[in-house]
């Protein structure tokens, strides 16, 4: 095994680090102190290659004052924007909703082909681990016996700043699969020489879970507003982060527990923005569409957005995300998106069924398909229109492509929509495949009760005005549509008797379209195929969907295929 210095070679390592390596991003306030920005890896980036074996920080430092606190929990943030747009790219390219095309680089080509070289700049893991670093700094140095108005005044910072370092680790291996393993700050060539242990995603799930637990029902710290959103947003729950690592290892029972949890605490409900058609001809075409959904990206300062990792509008400011460049056409790339839509993307979004209410006795089906592609793609409904002979777009920019989910510039992490539906995957798990499916068609609510939890699903069109099913979200009225129904145990008209584990397996499958729907190009999709093959242990669930990322029309991909019909050539192999 290679010496982890080596491993380690962009590593920051600690507050005192941090504050010499500070690098403006903007002026944010917070509260009555004014920081020059968020705090940056880049320019330390030979701090491990030391003559000697000196520290490159001060033992016996303790982390007791406030600006210490702020200094350090900045810090990571700024360490955290490093890996914003790789765990996007791991968890987005190597599955079936994108497409290389010809202004495709080499380094994202093989990503999308599932066969990344050793040399590849994206393989490189020192940025998580800087991140992890920085964490075991400030979790060895907070002295959380600091009491402010008879309060732990580092509680919230401490719980945060865990479940950073938790959420790094499990990026790590879903990435790279067994990952070097530390939770004590490398502060000398000493410490970097060691051998680690090598963790698995389950290990890493052991060691993090019992870590949490005490620590989910602290109050995340606020610094104010920052880029106009509320800082608060910047950290991942500690809930949330818990609720994956238990998906991950099979145990629905507390995933689901964690998710409604969040979500009854929060009061966050399935909510009613969507993109809708807005107006038919006679021909049932379309006239136009509107969408309330896509303002979810556009203002991420609302409750859909529940913690994202901010990001410089420009590369003075700070680290900016590439992802626009990546997905959509924009000045600096010459209007050439790198990464295409796939068509297996638009093939599904295509085949949804749109339930478009004309009055309170007339619901016509369109075959339209799912209006969230569209608002994620204006030009494609831009081209939809022109083939019906309505051009609404210039000849010269018929061949560009904006992804609307990135003109914030920032990167979501975890969204109100995103818990909903691995809550319905936790649920489905659990044989509830009712309340699971009820989530994607009526829509839900769940408060707490005691210590239990209690649904409540929309059952009367004025229960619409509060909340409506995740599949209403780009598919019309999902509530009420017989179109968008599961089988039941014995079906009436054909005398067919399904088994409950054939009812699950369908509604599994509707979860997974569903979070194709909602959550393409944000970087779940791999790992959400993953989850499903390695529950049902069958690769070809993961490995036959991006085989077929062409679409019906173009033979499948066997080479691919054959490729990840292996589970082991689904993560990144890393020298």
């Amino acid at each position: 095994m290679k010496r982890f210095h080596n491993i380690l070679s962009l590593l920051t390592l600690g507050p005192l680090a941090l504050k010499s390596c500070r690098l403006s991003l903007s002026h944010i306030a917070l509260g009555s102190l004014a920081l020059a920005g968020l705090l940056s890896l880049s320019a330390c980036a030979d701090l491990l290659d030391l003559p000697s074996s000196q520290y490159v920080t001060e033992e016996g430092h303790t982390l007791s004052q406030a600006a210490d606190t702020v200094y350090s929990v900045m810090g990571i943030l700024g360490s955290v924007q490093k890996v914003a747009d790789k765990v996007v790219l791991m968890g987005e390219l190597r599955a079936d909703l994108v497409d290389e095309n010809e202004y495709t680089s080499t380094e994202l080509r093989q990503l999308v082909q599932n066969n990344v070289a050793a040399d590849n700049s994206l393989v490189n893991y020192s940025d998580f681990y800087a991140i992890i670093n920085n964490c075991n700094y400030f979790l060895s140095r907070a002295d959380t016996t600091v009491l402010v108005g008879g309060r732990r005044a580092m509680a919230k910072e401490f719980a945060v700043v865990t479940a950073v370092r938790a959420w790094t680790y499990m990026q790590l291996a879903l990435i790279y699969g067994e990952v070097p393993f530390y939770t004590e700050p490398i502060l000398t060539v000493a410490d970097a020489e060691k051998d680690y242990p090598r963790y698995t995603l389950a290990q890493i799930c052991d060691y993090f879970i019992p870590q949490l637990l005490p620590l989910t029902d602290t109050e995340q710290p606020s610094y104010g507003t920052i880029y106009g959103i509320p800082s608060a947003k910047f950290f991942f729950p500690v809930r949330l982060v818990l609720a994956d690592m238990y998906l991950w290892q099979h145990d629905y029972e507390q995933a689901a527990r964690m998710y409604a949890t969040f979500l009854a605490k929060e009061q966050l409900t399935t909510g009613t923005q969507n993109a809708v058609v807005s107006g038919i001809n006679a021909n049932d075409e379309l006239l136009g569409f509107t969408s309330s959904w896509l303002g979810t990206f556009n203002n991420p300062s609302g409750e859909e957005v529940i913690s994202l990792i901010p990001m410089a509008s420009t590369k003075l400011q700070g680290t900016k995300s590439e992802l626009s460049n990546v997905f959509s056409s924009t000045e600096e790339n010459d209007y050439h998106y790198r990464i295409s839509p796939s068509a297996a993307y638009g093939e599904l979004c295509e085949a949804q069924d749109y339930a478009y209410v004309v009055n309170a006795k007339t619901t016509k089906h369109l075959t339209c398909g799912d209006m969230r592609r569209y608002a994620v793609f204006p030009a494609l409904f831009d081209e939809q229109q022109a083939q019906q002979g309505r051009p609404s777009y210039k000849e010269e920019e018929k061949d560009r492509l904006i992804n609307m989910k990135y003109q914030s510039g920032h990167v979501f992490v975890y969204r109100t929509g995103t818990v909903w539906l691995r809550l319905a995957e936790a649920l489905n798990c659990l044989g509830r495949y009712d309340e699971a499916f009820g989530i994607l068609k009526n829509g839900c609510s769940v408060r707490l009760v005691g210590d239990s939890l209690a649904f409540t699903f929309a059952n009367t069109t004025e229960a619409l005005a509060r909340f409506a099913g995740l599949h209403a979200r780009g598919c019309g009225r999902s509530f009420g549509n017989d179109m968008y129904a599961i089988p039941d145990l014995t079906d009436s008209l054909t005398a067919t008797q399904y088994t409950p584990a054939e009812v699950q397996q369908y509604v599994e499958d509707l979860i997974v379209d569903e979070m194709a729907l909602e959550t393409a190009f944000e970087g779940h999709r791999f790992y959400d195929l993953m989850r499903v093959a390695l529950r049902r242990d069958d690769p070809s669930y993961l490995a036959g969907r991006v085989a077929r990322r062409k679409g019906a029309q173009e033979p499948a991909d066997e080479s691919l295929r054959t490729l990840l019909s292996n589970p082991s050539h689904w993560y990144i192999h890393h020298e």
